[in-house]
């Protein structure tokens, strides 16, 4: 084993890096990126269909943001603005609120990651609203620190427990319901009436993401987010909104709430926001996020090279119309992958909004879910050039996430690439032996 190889980083990584941060699908070693194209150690190329997990939305290093980093940090290498505040930090505050809707006074709060911002609305809306209680979804997924992991329904998470004080409901999947959409719907949200109307007074809030990703890419049928908003405003609830995964232009609109025109009490927000460099938000009510002062606090959270990132992100965003690219391009890619769907009976549904794709994987005289499929398409297909990773609760659903930058012919070699591992997993000729150190999920 060559000293510095790929297998030789590979065995180190193994030696070291404890197995708790790790979800991996197939072996590689990083070496760069740019825009929607991938290296490994070894110089082969790979488009990427992950943006790495929807956080490159602008695509790798781009030239604004690497300008814009690069200034802050010769600048004001680092802050802490939990005691003294910057003007990059207040100038990302601004603008954040100014994008929300609802005519309350708002606030921002800053983290490092989509999990520190779960946790905020696990600590707070119960102080604010002084209930105790939360309601969110099963296959829900709002981070991995102890707060957010007790929001989540994920299956993945299942060794933490749950906390006493939450409640999780079904989340309404089209494609695993019998009747028709609105049927799905009216039973979900009878569901979560029911509780309400016996309980309501012990909720403080309600908190669901519009599509739920890491749950299996499940789109929930028009209307059911603003049947939701109704029933926290009937029964008093805070409404909050997790975008870490869906906002900032992936599904075709600045934030995924705005296809039903929802007016959410607090947004969650993460991943994409400086295109990745570390930084998440909740932009919400006043009330909740002051309503324990000092009770939040990451020393480098908000810090001036994170903010400048998130600034320039936006700008990049409005400039370059990303979001309604994503929108264009995601029209193309569902085209794409339907016809792919057509020539496999394997593939159960495709489904997604905007650059957030998803093909669910099954049997196909069953029509249950195939997790050993998932598995091997995402392996064979990273030997064939593309990187795409495999979500959901049962473990069968590719993720499609590529950067909103990414080209239509960028697309279609993507498509070409999925279907040509398909057929060669389906024909037997992965094998199985080669997975065995790849579980996902």
């Amino acid at each position: 084993m060559r000293k510095g190889s790929e297998q030789d980083l590979l065995a180190r990584d193994r030696q070291v890096l404890a197995e708790a941060m790790k979800i991996r699908f197939f072996p590689m070693v990083l070496c760069s990126n740019r825009g929607s194209i991938v290296r490994d150690l070894e110089g082969r190329r790979y488009l990427d269909f992950s943006a790495s997990w929807a956080v490159a939305s602008t695509g790798y290093g781009h030239p604004r943001v690497v300008r814009a980093v690069s200034r802050a940090v010769r600048k004001t290498s680092t802050n802490s603005p939990i005691s003294i505040p910057c003007r990059a930090t207040i100038e990302l505050a601004e603008r954040l609120v100014g994008m929300m809707p609802g005519d309350f006074p708002k606030k921002v709060w800053f983290g490092h990651s989509g999990s520190e911002a779960g946790d905020l609305i696990a600590k707070f809306l119960p102080i604010a609203k002084k209930r105790p209680k939360i309601l969110t979804f099963v296959g829900g997924y709002h981070g991995q620190t102890l707060g957010a992991a007790s929001l989540s329904g994920h299956t993945a998470q299942a060794a933490f427990g749950h906390a006493a004080n939450v409640t999780k409901v079904p989340y309404p999947n089209p494609y695993r319901f019998p009747g028709d959409a609105q049927a799905c719907v009216e039973e979900n949200v009878g569901r979560i009436r029911e509780l309400l109307q016996r309980s309501g007074e012990e909720y403080a809030g309600l908190l669901v993401e519009p599509i739920q990703s890491d749950g299996g890419v499940i789109v929930p049928p028009d209307g059911f987010l603003s049947r939701l908003a109704t029933l926290c405003r009937e029964y008093g609830l805070y409404y909050v909104i997790d975008e870490v995964k869906t906002g900032f232009g992936r599904t075709g609109t600045m934030f995924a709430f705005e296809h039903e025109g929802v007016v959410p009490d607090a947004v969650m927000l993460g991943k994409p926001m400086a295109s990745g460099i570390p930084l998440s938000a909740v932009v919400g009510r006043r009330e909740i996020l002051d309503a324990v002062p000092s009770g939040h606090m990451m020393t480098t959270a908000g810090n001036p090279v994170a903010c400048a990132a998130g600034l320039v992100t936006l700008n990049i965003i409005e400039d370059e119309n990303l979001a309604e690219r994503a929108g264009r391009r995601g029209e193309q890619l569902k085209a794409r992958l339907l016809e792919l769907a057509a020539r496999f009976p394997s593939v159960g549904e495709v489904r997604g909004r905007g650059l957030m794709m998803g093909l669910e994987l099954v049997h196909p005289e069953s029509g249950d879910p195939d997790s050993g499929l998932a598995r091997a398409v995402c392996y064979r297909a990273k030997q064939l050039g593309l990187i795409v990773f495999y979500v959901g609760t049962s473990s069968n659903v590719l993720e499609l996430t590529p950067p909103l930058v990414v080209t239509e012919k960028q697309l279609g070699t993507g498509v070409r690439i999925l279907a040509q591992a398909l057929e060669d997993v389906l024909a037997g000729r992965v094998s199985g032996q080669d997975l065995e150190a790849y579980s996902g999920w």
